[in-house]
């Protein structure tokens, strides 16, 4: 168990699950193709890239949901405030979070083994 949440934390943190230091990213929207330090590959071709897309667009709008329904059913916010500022954290939240999610898909591929099978 602990190896899997350290490899999340290190996802979080933008860094290879593997050896915990080599940074995931090689400039803001580049991934790199493997781990500077330990040679991990981080993905083994290009279509791998929608895992890190799912899980962004799961989280927002999971997020979404949950704070509209709790201020829709439970406070008195008014519905055109409310709508306005969730539509504007749909748009800037997962700007904000394709580091992490990209991040924690090659976490996820590095706990299943999948980037280390061979064709």
């Amino acid at each position: 168990m602990s190896r899997v949440l350290r490899a999340l934390f290190d996802a979080l943190r933008l860094r290879c699950p593997q050896c915990h230091r080599g940074a995931v990213f090689a400039s803001p929207f580049k991934i790199r193709t493997q781990c500077p330090v330990c040679d991990l590959v981080f993905e083994r071709a290009s279509g791998e890239m929608t895992g890190g897309m799912v899980i962004n667009l799961v989280v927002t709008e999971l997020i979404v949901v949950v704070v509209g329904s709790v201020y829709a059913l439970f406070t008195t916010v008014p519905l055109l405030p409310l709508l306005t500022t969730l539509i504007i954290f749909a748009i800037v939240f997962p700007i904000l979070f394709y580091h992490p999610a990209r991040s924690l898909w090659v976490a996820i591929l590095y706990l299943t083994k999948a980037n280390t099978e061979t064709d």
